[in-house]
């Protein structure tokens, strides 16, 4: 599935936003995949979506939850914050190999 249903999406933030608001009532990812019948992969799509749609569904080790105050968005911001540090180092260390790399350096797939 490439793009969710919207409906899911829906039922996903209504879901987080009537039941799992606060740290105090993170739900896991694999919770989340058996109530709504879809796989991890759609529900880190779905949160992904609402977050760029400015709905405030944090997460932590315990799981995902609707935001009850600006500590838990500030946190969740962080941690986020940290992700894109992390990926772009990885993405410059492969641009720094691949601007060093010879023709002869690279495999050939044989």
């Amino acid at each position: 599935m490439n793009k969710p249903p919207g409906n899911i999406k829906t039922i996903l933030c209504d879901y987080l936003e009537q039941s799992h608001k606060g740290e105090g009532a993170a739900i896991s990812s694999k919770e989340l995949e058996r109530i709504l019948h879809v796989k991890g992969t759609v529900i880190r799509k779905l949160v992904n979506i609402l977050r760029s749609e400015s709905k405030p569904i944090c997460s932590n080790a315990m799981g995902y939850f609707y935001a009850a105050n600006q500590q838990e968005l500030q946190e969740t911001i962080g941690q986020l914050s940290s992700r894109v540090l992390m990926i772009t180092k990885a993405r410059d260390g492969l641009v720094i190999y691949l601007e060093n790399m010879t023709e002869r350096s690279l495999p050939d797939g044989e």
